[in-house]
């Protein structure tokens, strides 16, 4: 079994009492057959919790807030020294923990004063502690119907759901105010230090051993989260305008689960044909490693001294990245922007194709005609394949750029530029209509639309906004937002 993944763990215990160490299946009330064993085995093998006595560990048993800060407390190696704390209500005992948990901002009180330690630990607040404990910060692309956008677990049950900690008590609930027994803290904290024991999940909802083809919008949320999470910021439209050219029925493998490969070599969804050092059975079958590695060239590129850049080279611009789209394909006479005998705009060049696809998909009206560029800027022969010579490395525009409307996050301040937002994250939902300039905040991580065939590449946001005095939560497509 995999060692702990946080260092410094010491021993923690459900129970304030010591009690006698042993192995976790002399545990009369967790038989091997048990859902939890595992997890309790685990943790109890690696010194992480103990049973009320050597015999008994009653998993049924429900957690109190004061325990549940304990075991975070030592979990993390905090400081449990007794001390004065910021709540008139913890005894001497917890007050360490308390106190320690509180400063780590792991944990926060029923109010200034008052901790509640010995009241019961609620789904949804187990939700808020381990989000925070674990510092998560990607969402899940689920919404659970009894966990509404005006909650404030909202973000947190999306995160561990992500992270794979726990996932609802069937599809469409989660039972926020239900009660945390022992036996399921101990699945929810085993989960979450140890991978091997997270559930088989991802934010997308996507199981990678399967070899299908997601739908459409489960790839629209990998591409997403990939680009979103890649080192550098890269626009996940620009992936997404490059999957459209590459890969225009959206599909990684054949329907005999092996992956696409084009005649020129191309792997999978983002067609890679240089190798390089990258493991070529992971670009095969995994199709967020294909991705990631699509992100990682485009990112060289975008960094590259040889070719041009425009403006201020501001990666959150999508103009800023045209030459990077280029590159992907090759800086080669076919994909110059203009025909070498009339000096015209070459709308069938890779990256203006690519662009297009941005402006179709992402319904973004992204400004290529506004580069300052022409023919003489750019020197090749005849022969399609013929390399471009850049005559010039740095362009100007005459009118702004298209920012980036992918990567907004919780608690974004922004604004509408048109008047539409949806009661649920789907064009075919019922709209509200609001004045354009509205102010909004955006509350959550990405959705998508729940038409799993939706043509479109944008994606939704769940916003809160104001309308006549009386705040209200709906979804916002990504390309209404300024």
């Amino acid at each position: 079994m995999k060692k702990l993944l946080i260092s410094g763990l010491v021993a923690l215990s459900f129970a304030l009492t010591t009690t006698t160490f042993a192995e976790a299946n002399e545990f009369t009330d967790v038989p091997k057959t048990h859902p939890n064993y595992e997890h309790i085995h685990y943790l109890f093998n690696e010194g992480v919790i103990k049973g009320i006595d050597k015999d008994s560990f009653e998993p049924d048993l429900n957690l109190t807030r004061g325990q549940a800060a304990l075991m975070l407390a030592r979990a993390f190696d905090l400081d449990l020294t007794p001390r004065e704390t910021v709540f008139k209500d913890v005894n001497k005992n917890l007050s360490g923990a308390v106190q320690s948990a509180f400063e780590a901002k792991i944990i926060n009180g029923k109010s200034a004063t008052s901790f509640e330690p010995d009241a019961k630990i609620t789904r949804e607040q187990m939700a808020m502690l381990l989000a925070r404990a674990f510092k998560l910060e990607e969402e899940s692309a689920k919404e659970f119907s009894d966990v509404g956008m005006q909650t404030t677990a909202y973000t947190a049950v999306r995160k561990i759901h992500a992270f794979g900690i726990t996932g609802g008590v069937d599809e469409n609930h989660f039972n926020p105010t239900g009660l945390v027994s022992r036996k399921h803290f101990s699945a929810f904290l085993a989960r979450g230090l140890n991978e091997d024991l997270r559930l088989n999940t991802s934010s997308c909802g996507y199981d990678k051993n399967s070899r299908l083809n997601p739908n459409r919008q489960t790839l629209n949320c990998m591409i997403t989260n990939e680009a979103r999470n890649a080192n550098g910021i890269i626009p996940p439209e620009i992936v997404k305008g490059i999957v459209n050219v590459e890969n225009g029925e959206w599909k990684h493998f054949t329907s005999n689960g092996e992956p696409i490969i084009s005649f020129d070599g191309g792997i999978g969804l983002m067609q890679i044909t240089n190798l390089q050092d990258y493991d070529v059975e992971k670009l095969k079958y995994d199709i967020e490693y294909n991705i990631e590695v699509a992100i990682d060239m485009l990112l060289y590129h975008f960094k590259r001294s040889d070719l041009p850049k425009i403006g201020a080279h501001d990666p959150k611009q999508l103009e800023s990245w045209y030459f990077a789209v280029m590159a992907y394909n090759g800086t080669k006479s076919v994909n110059s922007p203009f025909y070498k005998t009339t000096g015209e705009p070459n709308p069938t060049a890779y990256q203006e194709k690519v662009f297009s696809a941005i402006n179709t998909s992402s319904q973004l009206a992204t400004n290529i005609p506004a580069i300052q560029m022409s023919l003489k800027d750019f020197t090749y022969g005849s022969e399609t394949n013929e390399r471009i010579i850049f005559n010039q490395l740095k362009f100007t525009m005459s009118s702004d750029g298209t920012l980036t409307k992918d990567r907004y996050k919780t608690g974004d301040r922004s604004k509408m530029v048109n008047t539409r937002l949806r009661e649920k994250p789907s064009t075919s939902s019922l709209k509200t209509e609001v004045p354009v300039g509205t102010p909004i905040k955006i509350i959550g991580g990405p959705l998508y639309d729940f038409s799993s065939t939706a043509p479109n590449n944008f994606i939704w946001y769940p916003v809160e906004i104001v309308i006549n005095g009386k705040k209200n939560y709906l979804y916002a497509p990504s390309q209404s937002i300024e």
